[in-house]
């Protein structure tokens, strides 16, 4: 509700005629950012969508886990990104780069930091490969990024988003407090849009669609104390009941 010039280019992003691949939706709490994301998810499920909220994953793979997670419940195989989880899985938990003796102590060299980044770059690259190869136009939503620490927040804006941008046919939508900054070029790729707060008419059809014909005559005056945002005036619309009567 209200949302309507943000749904149409979402929709425009998905099926081609925008020349974006992705937005950034940026508000406050209870703008409505997880609600138009899951509007957007529920209008584009045909296409191949796939929906993170970031406020529960906690490590970089657990992201590429839930995507390809998601993609065998929609079978789609991911053989390239299983073999190669399996493989690194396989690989000592630690990797001993360089060990030698020296005045008969044995120093060990180990870049674990590197190794990590060499597998997750193999994995994403064998998850993404499939699930934007051809014919599919997939549709990524990533819901709250301002949850994400820095490490995340780093590898999301440096590695992963530039690496679903590059795939042509691949939309991406990401919702926060605060959005990805991308480099260039895959910053021209990308248009972040502000969510304003409800004006007075959506509160009134809100409140049209709810039937709560007793509060017809209090729009601006529940449009005003809330501040038009979305998730102030649901909670006071979960809160009444309509006089015995009426409605």
């Amino acid at each position: 509700m209200d949302r309507a010039e943000q749904l149409a280019r979402s929709a425009a992003v998905v099926d081609g005629s925008n020349e974006r691949q992705a937005l950034f939706f940026e508000g406050p709490e209870g703008i409505g950012k997880t609600s138009l994301l899951r509007e957007i998810y529920r209008r584009h499920s045909a296409a191949g969508v796939y929906y993170v909220d970031l406020e529960r994953v906690v490590e970089k793979d657990d992201v590429l886990r839930d995507l390809a997670r998601q993609a065998r419940r929609q079978d789609v195989p991911v053989p390239g990104y299983q073999a190669v989880r399996s493989q690194m899985a396989r690989s000592a938990t630690v990797n001993v780069h360089d060990m030698r003796a020296r005045n008969s102590t044995i120093q060990m060299v180990v870049n674990t930091s590197r190794d990590h980044k060499i597998q997750l770059d193999a994995m994403s690259d064998a998850l993404l490969d499939t699930l934007a190869g051809a014919p599919r136009r997939p549709v990524i939503c990533m819901d709250g990024f301002e949850h994400c620490e820095a490490p995340m927040r780093d590898w999301l804006g440096t590695d992963l988003l530039p690496e679903l941008l590059s795939r042509r046919g691949t939309s991406v939508f990401v919702a926060g407090r605060h959005v990805p900054r991308l480099a260039y070029p895959h910053v021209t790729a990308a248009h972040t849009m502000a969510l304003p707060p409800f004006g007075v008419d959506a509160v009134e059809e809100w409140i049209t669609t709810l039937g709560f014909d007793s509060l017809k005559g209090q729009v601006t005056k529940i449009h005003r104390s809330h501040h038009g945002i979305p998730g102030l005036m649901r909670e006071f619309f979960d809160l009444h009941s309509e006089p015995f009567g009426i409605g």
